[in-house]
């Protein structure tokens, strides 16, 4: 089996007057009629750049080769460019790749990509995302909706590109009061604190019982990290969402002794290396949480025991732009239980990804 072509096509712009971000979506063609198909999100102005980097670079790298062999064709793309030239934004480039290679080999057998991690649980817990930019009384509201419908777990934002502490403190007080004691309340102020207000925050918040607090300092601040981690008392400090590669997440694991990761597939170069970061997590006892991207993330955590929860952003969350929107597939189906809102295990061939056809024919971005 042989990779014969790779194509790119990209979309995004504006959607009924709105900045909707700009997504590239992958084909992945083969000698056996099987296409994968892959995608990645690209900043705001970068998504040409994305394009050029897959079709001229990494494409080259793999196209003759077999689909099969993940772990070879994620090498050949890492090294394809010399001095490390494998890190940043080309690992994103890399994942839409990748995914359509893991979607191949969940079509050759007819099973979703799950299945090829050895496991399977039918469903999967989830944490609501809440971090919705409302004032904090607004904010509560519509959290204590969250909880109505089922959800045991919820996560609001409070990071300095947002808001100051005070309005921060506030969202939490809110939240606390309109959920009451019994829901996990996480916090995540995405990078953006330092050391000392981390942990003064911690202190002003346990009268609010934060499950965990989330990315505290900058993500190469490992020391922080540790600091941090050490003055947490009973909130968990978490993080990982802006870090890629095992080596980063080995440092948050054994160097800052944070309490759970949340790797993202796509920042970091993919399934293949998510799968590396999981299997460090796992022998060393750290549970896994990822972030974002539930149409990938709902498989490995189907298929593999030491996920915890998915992120799982609701329709009326604007924070995921064109991907909530673009995506008619995978299914998302829920079912709530006394313990909480779980999504159900993928169930078709492959990732399952799909596009809705009017979005994709609106917003297609012309070469």
């Amino acid at each position: 089996m042989r990779i014969t072509d790779i194509r790119v096509t990209r979309y995004g712009g504006d959607v009924e007057g709105t900045y909707i971000g700009e997504i590239l979506i992958v084909h992945v063609h083969t000698d056996r009629e099987i296409t994968g198909i892959g995608f990645s999100s690209a900043p705001k102005g970068m998504g040409r750049m994305f394009v050029d980097v897959i079709r001229t670079i990494l494409a080259e790298a793999v196209i003759g080769e077999d689909p099969r062999l993940h772990a070879d064709l994620w090498e050949k793309m890492f090294r394809v460019i010399p001095r490390r030239g494998g890190e940043g934004f080309v690992r994103l480039c890399m994942s839409a790749i990748d995914f359509a290679l893991w979607d191949i080999k969940g079509k050759l057998i007819d099973a979703p990509v799950s299945t090829l991690f050895g496991g399977h649980r039918p469903l999967i817990p989830t944490y609501a995302n809440c971090a919705h930019h409302l004032a904090p009384d607004a904010l509560a509201r519509r959290a204590a909706e969250y909880v109505a419908s089922g959800h045991r777990a919820l996560k609001i934002r409070g990071s300095l590109t947002h808001v100051s502490i005070a309005e921060a403190t506030a969202r939490v007080c809110a939240v606390r009061e309109a959920i009451g004691p019994d829901v996990k309340l996480m916090v995540d102020v995405n990078g953006t604190w330092d050391v000392d207000t981390a942990i003064q925050q911690l202190k002003a918040w346990e009268p609010h019982d934060v499950y965990w607090l989330e990315e505290p300092v900058a993500p190469e601040d490992f020391q922080g990290y540790q600091r941090v981690k050490a003055n947490a008392g009973r909130t968990y400090i978490v993080g990982g969402e802006q870090n890629a590669g095992l080596a980063e997440f080995r440092a948050l694991i054994d160097h800052a002794n944070i309490d759970m990761i949340q790797p993202n597939a796509a920042l970091t170069g993919g399934i293949t290396d998510w799968l590396r970061i999981h299997a460090y997590a796992t022998a060393r006892g750290v549970p896994v949480s990822p972030w974002n991207l539930q149409m990938i993330h709902l498989h490995v955590a189907a298929g593999l025991p030491n996920v915890k929860w998915v992120e799982y952003f609701m329709p009326d969350n604007a924070l995921l732009g064109i991907q909530t929107r673009l995506f008619s597939g995978p299914t998302i189906r829920e079912q709530v239980t006394p313990e909480g809102m779980f999504l159900t295990a993928p169930e078709g061939p492959g990732l399952g990804l799909a596009l809705d056809a009017e979005l994709a024919e609106q917003t297609l971005i012309a070469d």
